[in-house]
Formats: C-alpha cells, structure tokens, sequence
C-alpha cells in the first residue's frame, strides 16, 4: 500500500541511460513501496518512461520529472495540462470539467502537452525495477 503523502512522477530518459537515472532518482527522492517502472514508448523504442511513487518530501523536481495521474484501469498515465487538452479535444474543443473521457481509447498510454499540443505516446512496460 502506498503512503498517501506520495506523489506518482514521471521521468523521461532513454535506452541508454535509464539504468543511470534509476540511481540517480533513487538518490534523490524517496521511492515509497520501492519500484520505479519503465515503461518504453511503442513507436519509438528509444523513449523510455521511468515512473514511480514518491514521497512528498522535496520541493523540486528532478530534471526531465514531472507529476503524472493514473487512470488504473485502462493504464493511463496523464498531466493535468494533458488532460484538460484531451477534454477538448474529445469534445469538439470545448473544456467541460464534467466531460467523461473515452479512457478505453487512450489504453498503454502515457498523455502529455509539449509547447501546448496534446501527445499521446502508446508505451509497454519494460520491467519494474525493485530498489
């Protein structure tokens, strides 16, 4: 069980380095329950995805990291700014914070913005590394 003091993050780093940055966030953060996830981007198997639960206990963030939600069921990883993009964009461009989102269709996915556009990365777990 996770502590609820926690956060779910996200690092990007890639095949070469990740191995690297395991040690590092390891370093910098504490890791609650103790696995850090890597996930590998589908169609471009250079990206990977480290994402782990921490605990709230630094104010910044580790390069490349930023906080994600999980939509569980469906293996969804998200921004808040992601998601209100997709909320737009599922319901022809308006925001609606009641707006129902068709997770089903965004399944192995991590969702983020870079320079304010949408993008929905398909991934696959690689394995879960235990500290």
């Amino acid at each position: 069980m996770f502590n609820k003091e926690s956060q779910l993050l996200c690092t990007f780093t890639n095949s070469d380095s990740y191995e690297n940055e395991i040690e590092s966030l390891a370093n910098f953060y504490t890791v609650d329950g103790g696995r850090i996830y890597i996930l590998q981007n589908v169609d471009s198997q250079d990206e990977i995805f480290l994402t782990f639960n921490a605990l709230k206990s630094n104010e910044k963030y580790y390069p490349k990291t930023i906080s994600v939600h999980r939509k569980r069921d469906f293996n969804v990883l998200y921004s808040i700014n992601a998601l209100n993009e997709l909320v737009k964009l599922e319901n022809n461009g308006v925001f609606s914070a009641t707006f129902n989102i068709p997770w089903d269709h965004y399944r192995n996915s991590i969702i983020t913005t870079k320079d304010g556009k949408l993008k929905i990365t398909p991934t696959k777990l690689v394995k879960i590394f235990r500290l």
